[in-house]
């Protein structure tokens, strides 16, 4: 696992120390040395690292390298260094960032959970809603089937039947004239143009049909039509 973050540095304090001469160009005015300190920073500090020295002349304006300090300096500032106390703020990351990544996840995984109810809720919904709509057709019903094709190849069309009439345990449909090869294209279909639909009766077993949700056709063995789902007054339910 990668974790990813920045160091930052943090500047404590900067003290004057006039009473010392610069090693670079020998003046005692000017002469600053700054405390700072190193630490992580993901979202806010994480935790503290060492800490360190800056010495600078504001005479001759240059950044005295640590090589040539002399040895006052370097005695002023390990005193100055161990006057200075790590903030306790600097370690606030390891508290709170493991609080905000548990609430983070949280806050996912309580979304997930309500989606997934609310769509194990919808298909419910949709299976009574389904089982109504085929128990009592109305006209103007529109089943999608897919019908299964052996020649050349065997591959499906993708198309509609059309509800006529029932009698008895008989459900009688008629078949659009058109299809498609490709599942879920039959809103591309046009059904509503005049003799879009073959006006010959195909007789399915009303009984099968609210049972299992696919189609038996009537003095058929073997099924060669699927039922995927219907289309009523502009509402499109589909068979899970």
């Amino acid at each position: 696992m990668f974790f990813i973050y920045q160091i930052r540095t943090l500047t404590h304090k900067v003290t004057p120390c006039n009473d010392l001469s610069c090693p670079l160009c020998g003046s005692k005015a000017g002469l600053e040395l700054a405390i700072l300190q190193k630490y992580a920073w993901f979202l806010m500090p994480m935790w503290p690292e060492g800490k360190f020295g800056v010495a600078y002349c504001g005479s001759c304006q240059q950044k005295i390298p640590n090589v040539k300090w002399t040895d006052e300096l370097e005695e002023r500032y390990y005193q100055l260094k161990k006057q200075t106390k790590t903030p306790l703020n600097l370690w606030r990351g390891l508290f709170i960032n493991p609080l905000l990544l548990a609430a983070f996840i949280g806050v996912i995984a309580g979304t997930v959970y309500i989606l997934a109810q609310g769509n194990k809720r919808n298909q419910i919904e949709n299976k009574v809603l389904l089982s109504e709509y085929i128990a009592a057709p109305k006209a103007g019903d529109l089943y999608r089937v897919a019908v299964l094709v052996t020649e050349p190849t065997p591959s499906y069309n993708y198309t509609y039947f059309r509800y006529m009439n029932i009698s008895g345990d008989t459900l009688f449909v008629e078949k659009l004239k058109t299809g498609l090869p490709t599942y879920g294209s039959w809103d591309q279909l046009n059904t509503t143009e005049p003799n879009a639909f073959d006006g010959k009766k195909i007789p399915l077993s009303h009984s099968v049909f609210k049972k299992n949700q696919d189609f038996l056709i009537m003095g058929e063995e073997t099924i060669h039509i699927f039922f995927k789902g219907v289309d009523r007054a502009g509402q499109t339910l589909v068979k899970n």
